[in-house]
């Protein structure tokens, strides 16, 4: 009898393991398996619950290859959901790049990047976002998916985003800091005033983005302490006297479709979309780059 009650835990052991080993591949989001080294397309991962997400939609997409910002991911999700309500959009979240493929992001009108990090789409998916985003759709990009990790991504980087981060303050992290707005024609900027106030992680950028991009609002550095003397090779975060010396949240329109995107630094945790300004620019910004707020063409150009 112990002899029988071994040899069954044996095999149920040896069934489970190759179970185990079975769906292991499965896991690494077709990238390339850093102990055997193939790579290979992951399967669909959207499930039946896609079929019934409406269109137009909103893609929620969060997933992370380097610092996963938890708080501001649950923050912005929640926030997200409640804008593409009032905007009369579903919405779909996923931290899955499988999705970046041609026929499920059709569903979509805009994606958001939330706290995106690291090289979390393989070329193949980066080259269906890229026809896709052609197409007029529009893009916005929440804080860490404006770090220095994607720099991979030619597009992303340098058409996109723009600017390439450098550091954040750690004397101390969060701090409260003045806003002041740049661009207050700007429809991802209406309602906002002149300036806000609101305490957040706040980057530094070798240098503004380039003339082809709207900067929308910048920080006043004499409000906040920009210094880092806790790691990185730059201690001095400053990057000018002027609010319009360290943007903050900026705007593009791109190819003969005019797709939309819009860059906030804002985001690092849940706070944030606790301040109705902040909130008004979320909302502004998804209205804006899914063109539902404005003219053809309004916001595209200085």
């Amino acid at each position: 009898m112990k002899y029988f009650s071994a040899l069954a835990f044996i095999v149920f052991s040896a069934v489970m393991m190759g179970c185990s080993a079975a769906k292991a591949p499965l896991e690494n989001d077709g990238k390339a398996d850093a102990v055997t080294g193939p790579t290979f397309e992951a399967p669909p991962t959207t499930g039946r619950y896609f079929d019934y997400v409406p269109t137009p939609s909103i893609l929620i997409f969060s997933e992370t290859r380097d610092w996963r910002h938890e708080e501001g991911i649950a923050g912005a999700d929640l926030a997200i959901m409640k804008i593409a309500k009032d905007m009369g959009l579903g919405y779909f979240t996923t931290s899955h790049s499988a999705i970046f493929n041609a026929k499920e992001l059709a569903k979509f009108d805009v994606v958001v990047f939330n706290n995106m990090t690291g090289d979390a789409l393989t070329p193949t998916q980066e080259a269906a976002f890229e026809a896709w985003l052609a197409q007029g759709k529009g893009a916005v990009l929440i804080h860490g998916a404006g770090d220095a990790s994607h720099q991979d991504w030619d597009f992303y980087h340098n058409d996109m985003l723009g600017a390439t981060f450098v550091s954040h303050p750690m004397d101390p992290q969060f701090q409260m800091a003045r806003v002041e707005v740049l661009n207050q024609t700007h429809p991802v900027m209406a309602g906002i005033g002149s300036e806000f106030r609101v305490s957040d992680e706040w980057y530094t950028f070798e240098a503004p983005p380039g003339d082809e991009f709207v900067v929308l609002a910048g920080l006043d550095e004499s409000t906040y302490s920009p210094v880092n003397n806790v790691y990185g090779d730059v201690s001095d975060l400053r990057m000018g006297p002027e609010p319009k010396d360290h943007p903050i949240i900026w705007a593009k329109c791109i190819g003969e479709n005019q797709s939309r995107i819009v860059f906030t630094a804002m985001g690092h945790g849940h706070e944030t979309y606790e301040v109705k300004e902040a909130i008004a620019i979320l909302k502004n910004a998804l209205n804006w780059t899914a063109k539902k707020t404005d003219s053809e063409g309004q916001g595209c150009s200085n």
